[in-house]
Formats: C-alpha cells, sequence, structure tokens
C-alpha cells in the first residue's frame, strides 16, 4: 500500500467521538438525538430512517461514501452539529457545509479517536448547522 493510500484509509468508517469533544459540545447545546451510534441501529431502524425534525442533533457519522446523506438531512432538526473530517476539496463540503453552515470551526491539531495513542489520519471540524 502506498503511503498517500495508507493516510487516507480506515478498518473502518466509524471514528468513537472523544468524550471531552462530546462533552464540550454537549455543555453548549445541550443534544437529545444521535442518529449515528458506534455500530449499531436505533431502536432497530437504520440511522438515516429515523426523524431529526425538531431534535438537537450531535452527528459522528461514517466517514465514508454516506457522510454527505447525514449532511443532507441537518435541515431538519432544530441544532445539527456534526464532527467530520475537515475536507474542504469535497463536493459535499462546497454544496452542503459551505453555503448553509451556521458556523465552522476548524480543530487544531489531530483528534485522537475512541481513546486510541495515536492521532487520526485527517484533521478535523465541527460544523453546525440550525438556529445557535
Amino acid at each position: 500500500m502506498s503511503s498517500l493510500k495508507a493516510l487516507f484509509s480506515s478498518a473502518s468508517e466509524e471514528w468513537s467521538t472523544p468524550f471531552d469533544v462530546y462533552d464540550a459540545l454537549d455543555a453548549e447545546f445541550r443534544f437529545d438525538f444521535d442518529p449515528c451510534p458506534l455500530g449499531g441501529t436505533i431502536d432497530g431502524t437504520a440511522p438515516l430512517f429515523v426523524s431529526w425534525r425538531g431534535k438537537r442533533v450531535f452527528c459522528n457519522p461514517p466517514y465514508g461514501p454516506s457522510l454527505r446523506s447525514f449532511l443532507e438531512r441537518a435541515h431538519e432538526a432544530e441544532i445539527a452539529v456534526f464532527l467530520i473530517p475537515a475536507r474542504t476539496d469535497t463536493r459535499w463540503f462546497h454544496e452542503i457545509v459551505l453555503p448553509h453552515a451556521k458556523e465552522i470551526r476548524f480543530i487544531k491539531g489531530r483528534l485522537k479517536f475512541g481513546g486510541s495513542k495515536n492521532s487520526a489520519p485527517f484533521p478535523s471540524m465541527v460544523v453546525i448547522f440550525g438556529n445557535c
């Protein structure tokens, strides 16, 4: 595997949210819904089929092709806060995030997901949609 390919690959599309990041965001936004529990469904329903209407959403979606589908749901929520890779060269960034986000917060350095000893191979950002 080339070093460039290794930099952008992962054994999984799911990255466990660092507790300190979630706690700080939850204190600010008071979440009441997470459509992307790690490795699971929501009451047996696939996350993309659960209503976000009127909810205060925290979403750390799978970082693969379905990421865009989660971003497209943001308008349904009262507030939707996403922890996602800072991929400013993607279509979803230019078509959804840039024109519709209320705020974009780029995270300094690289996060350590799920108690990992190593930092992620990509930068991250917090994207906020809705009335905040």
